[in-house]
């Protein structure tokens, strides 16, 4: 079948050799560039995927190091248990437990760990939990005077607030 002789050309169809060859030169760049793409992309999951688990085993982990460090403590206790049914000087079980009790509050402070101060200091609602008021003519408004709690802090931040008693001023 021939063309119709009314039938004419589309002119967007009609391409030079040279045309041609620049469209399949740029089609095989438009694919090396997307298999460079795919290739980065797949770098880049198993990256994310990778730092993910690295990140779980961090946290699934992380208190090892302090874990460890409370073995001998655990062991002490034990140790001073045994020795409360195997002895009638409680005088040394308690040295003892006092001694393991230094060693307890010496290992938190080592991991950043402090006591929040309470005793004569001015109530500060950050820190410290009040769970009374105490009527009382020898502390100013305000003072704590008495913990009946200690709180806690890890590297300045708040783990748990002090609970005191503090001071009001009688009528």
């Amino acid at each position: 079948m021939g063309k119709k002789k009314n039938e004419k050309k589309d002119p967007r169809l009609e391409v030079s050799e040279k045309e041609f060859e620049e469209i399949k030169k740029k089609s095989m760049e438009r694919d090396e560039f997307y298999a460079k793409w795919l290739k980065v992309h797949a770098e880049y999951e198993n990256t994310r995927k990778r730092m993910e688990k690295e990140k779980f085993d961090h946290i699934k982990f992380a208190n090892e190091g302090i874990i460890a460090q409370l073995f001998p403590i655990m062991d002490n206790f034990d140790m001073a248990f045994d020795a409360m049914d195997k002895t009638e000087d409680k005088s040394a079980i308690m040295t003892g437990i006092r001694l393991v009790q230094k060693e307890f509050h010496r290992i938190l402070e080592d991991n950043g760990v402090g006591r929040i101060e309470t005793k004569d200091k001015v109530f500060d609602p950050n820190f410290h939990e009040a769970i009374a008021m105490v009527e009382t003519e020898d502390h100013s408004d305000g003072v704590v005077i008495e913990e009946v709690r200690s709180g806690y802090t890890l590297n300045g931040r708040l783990l748990r607030a002090a609970q005191v008693k503090v001071a009001k001023k009688g009528s």
